[in-house]
């Protein structure tokens, strides 16, 4: 039955970009003026850092970070055969440098499997995180600083998903799509209810560091980038633990400059209400 909830939990991050930019929601409407003032970072007495990472050294923490999708066999690597996906995530994908964790795309002849486990060979090797093996959280502020890289065909995504390993919910802070669309989506797809999204007017977010930020209590959500208020939604927010994830997928648009970049994240942070 894990396998099969596999396929179920990740098969949600859909290619949009050949859709045309609504104004606001295709689900229910959403309202990003509700949000309007720049997030405060929660650092008063009711609130905690609950999770701060920061990537020091040389290599990977592997008891914070895992390198694949929980239900799969992190040594030999995995793939989100929930969508139309052409890389091969390794561990070898995930490198310390600078400061900074590097998820790194690379067009290398690759092993992988099929949704069926049979043998298959990717084009292209990439990167992966979650925090699933040491942090799941139910609310909070997340804050997220990375750089977005902006080849033709990488596909960057900064979610959370449910610890559960069921499909819906799942929470966008951000999907990006590079050159030559250069598109940006923030996502809510609820376990009940319509889907919540906007596709705010970001430009090129590979030019300079970013910081991306949700605001997640059990009354609404909110997503800001670099401060600006994008989506706001006070329906249908999940009431359940999930867990983050980032990672670097190969979309193959036809144009495509080819699987050859990288995702870097300086910092993740995840702070929550004290409980009492």
């Amino acid at each position: 039955m894990l396998g099969a909830l596999a396929v179920v939990a990740v098969a949600f991050r859909i290619y949009h970009p050949a859709k045309p930019i609504p104004a606001s929601g295709d689900g229910q409407p959403v309202s990003p003026a509700a949000a309007t003032d720049p997030p405060v970072l929660p650092t008063g007495p009711g609130w905690h850092l609950s999770f701060d990472a920061r990537f020091t050294g040389s290599s990977l923490d592997t008891s914070v970070w895992a390198t694949c999708y929980p239900w799969a066999d992190v040594r030999t690597g995995c793939t989100n055969y929930g969508n139309t996906e052409y890389q091969w995530f390794l561990p070898s994908q995930d490198r310390i440098s600078g400061g900074s964790l590097h998820l790194v795309a690379e067009p290398v002849a690759t092993s992988g499997r099929t949704a069926q486990g049979k043998p298959e060979e990717y084009s292209c090797r990439s990167g992966m995180v979650t925090t699933y093996p040491s942090f799941r959280f139910e609310y909070g502020v997340v804050q997220v600083v990375a750089r977005i890289p902006s080849t033709g065909g990488l596909w960057s995504g900064l979610w959370l998903a449910a610890a559960n390993l069921k499909w819906p919910p799942e929470i966008d802070i951000l999907e990006y799509w590079g050159q030559p669309v250069d598109y940006t989506g923030l996502y809510l797809h609820p376990v009940t209810g319509p889907r919540v999204v906007a596709h705010p007017a970001t430009g090129n977010l590979a030019a300079g560091w970013h910081t991306f930020t949700l605001y997640w209590t059990p009354d609404e959500l909110a997503w800001f980038i670099d401060g600006r208020a994008d989506l706001y939604t006070s329906q249908h927010v999940p009431h359940q633990m999930m867990y983050f994830i980032a990672d670097l997928a190969d979309y193959r648009l036809h144009q495509a400059d080819g699987c050859d970049g990288s995702l870097l994240i300086r910092s993740v942070k995840v702070w929550q209400a004290r409980s009492g």
